[in-house]
């Protein structure tokens, strides 16, 4: 099972300009670029760092800042092909294909200057699927033999699938063939992670800058934990320090889009995202634009200790009352798309006839304020209620505050009687109270990580980490699981299964869905190699500045 990280509602999603098969990037030769000198990259991000912890990351500012101050045995490259990392050329791989052997590069170190061995990786990997780090992300780990097991208390956490052979050589023995392996283990989880170190940090490893090891192409510096600002510094111990252009980047938490457009054109700074009116404003400026992505923001709802969102009338009012369309065109209005259901368009093709498997699914929940009113007046008949009073979970940032305002406004015109109220928090908060389902109505999102409708359909099993409304669905289960296990090499079962799981989810209104997020943005035409694509974060090793 491979899915994807948590999705900060506005988050600054960087991209160049050009477009080639779904992915943007300013075009450059680093070398051409480098020359030597210092080179200084300010960067917006829209929302805070939540931890540094390969173990409990799970969000997309998380795993891009891990991206660029870590890295693993593979590396994604411009062009989203996997190439070695600290592997010293591809494994020896087993003839059944569940068996790879790695050598590691000679003479790798941490940021201490300390060895980096194989018996780092055995460590991170046996770490992450260990029940008692609590690893919300662990699922990444399933194709490793016996990591179910461990996950489950079934198995011992030495029996996971990985061994230090010696200082370089590990091996790696897999459930079952898995054809994107060298991809999947590009992640961020699957970096090594020094043993000595987090034992010694304790509860505070991944808290701070200082108290984590790194060993990518850049060190994190000045983060306290909780700031609004981080900065990545060039790794001089780094293996391929010699091709990595950039000396310092920094990050700046900016949730105001005027703000951050003032440090732009001040030239304070070199990316900045845009809202609403300003992306309108500045869509034919040459450093403008807005690239899909493959995230998919919808309204979770509370389905076990909330008595009226047990009711689907409800739920099935809450949804068809809102228009998003007008979203989309006129609160949004960045070039994100209106979305009738959980997976995203772009993502996947039907494997016989290569249809989009948004256009083959349909749209689901569509507007439509007259029967919202009267799904509603069912409701209250069947709940012997007149009112209802929801609490609606959000992050703080200028554009989900828009959303929110929005959702709350439609809902309470077309459905008299229910009252929204908006509880906006910072978005490791909102993080928290979605894991831990404290709320009624929340404003989440999702962004796949490969191109696989699991990143999103197995997001709403009965018991996943990430479904913090508890929807549960047997029917819907049976099917997502039999796409992930038995049906997983069978392309034409799965394409059914999946189709018929997402009916399910949708028809239930189990969530509701939003739009498809566009990412309008400015970003500096200095900056080069910036590359980004739909279901990837960017790998800063790559960017230079050329003035």
């Amino acid at each position: 099972m491979k899915k994807l990280a948590y999705l900060a509602v506005s988050m600054a999603f960087l991209s160049g300009c050009a477009q080639s098969n779904g992915q943007t990037t300013n075009k450059s030769s680093v070398s051409d670029a480098q020359g030597g000198a210092e080179q200084t990259l300010h960067l917006s991000v829209a929302s805070e760092l939540p931890t540094i912890d390969p173990a409990l990351s799970q969000d997309t500012i998380s795993f891009t800042a891990l991206n660029q101050v870590m890295e693993g045995l593979y590396r994604l490259d411009t062009e989203e092909n996997p190439i070695p990392a600290l592997a010293e050329g591809e494994p020896e791989i087993s003839e059944d294909r569940l068996t790879y052997h790695f050598t590691l590069k000679p003479d790798l170190k941490w940021s201490n200057g300390e060895a980096l061995t194989a018996a780092d990786f055995e460590y991170g990997w046996k770490r992450i699927v260990d029940p008692k780090t609590a690893a919300n992300y662990s699922f990444v780990m399933t194709d490793i033999k016996n990591a179910d097991a461990i996950l489950a208390g079934e198995a011992e956490v030495d029996e996971l699938g990985i061994k230090a052979l010696n200082d370089l050589e590990l091996e790696i023995t897999l459930e079952k063939p898995v054809e994107n392996f060298l991809k999947l283990i590009t992640k961020p989880t699957f970096s090594p992670q020094k043993e000595s170190f987090v034992t010694a940090e304790d509860s505070e490893f991944g808290t701070n800058s200082d108290a984590a090891l790194y060993n990518g192409p850049f060190i994190l510096k000045d983060w306290d934990g909780t700031g609004l600002s981080w900065t990545y510094e060039k790794n001089e111990v780094y293996w391929d320090q010699e091709n990595v252009a950039l000396t310092t980047v920094t990050n700046q938490v900016i949730k105001e889009t005027s703000t951050g457009l003032n440090l732009y054109n001040n030239g304070e700074i070199d990316s900045i995202t845009l809202t609403g009116e300003f992306a309108q404003q500045y869509n034919q400026d040459p450093e403008f634009m807005a690239p899909l992505t493959a995230k998919s923001i919808y309204l979770e709802l509370d389905h076990v200790n909330n008595p009226a969102l047990k009711n689907k009338n409800l739920r099935t009012a809450l949804a068809v009352a809102v228009s998003r369309e007008e979203l989309t065109e006129s609160i949004i209005a960045n070039g994100s798309k209106p979305i009738g259901g959980l997976v995203t368009s772009g993502l996947v093709e039907d494997p016989t006839t290569g249809e989009d498997f948004r256009a083959a699914s349909g749209s689901y929940l569509d507007y439509q304020p007259e029967k919202a009113t009267q799904l509603w007046k069912t409701a209250q008949k069947e709940l012997g209620i007149s009112t209802v009073d929801l609490q609606l979970v959000a992050d703080d940032d200028e554009v989900t505050k828009k959303v929110s305002q929005y959702l709350q406004n439609t809902i309470e015109k077309n459905l008299p009687g229910v009252k929204i109220t908006i509880k906006s928090v910072p978005f490791k908060n909102r993080i928290e109270l979605g894991d831990n389902g404290d709320f009624d109505l929340l404003l989440s999102g999702w962004g796949a990580d490969t191109n696989d409708t699991n990143n999103f359909l197995s997001l709403f099993l009965s018991g996943s980490v990430f479904n913090g409304g508890k929807y549960s669905n047997k029917n819907y289960d049976a099917l997502v699981e039999a796409s992930m296990g038995e049906d997983s090499g069978n392309a034409e079962k799965k394409w059914t299964n999946d189709l018929a799981a997402e009916k399910i989810l949708l028809e239930d209104a189990g969530i509701i869905p939003l739009y498809q997020q566009a990412q309008a943005m400015l970003l500096r035409s200095s900056v080069k190699n910036y590359h980004m694509s739909q279901i990837n974060s960017v790998n800063l090793k790559y960017v230079s500045i050329e003035e």
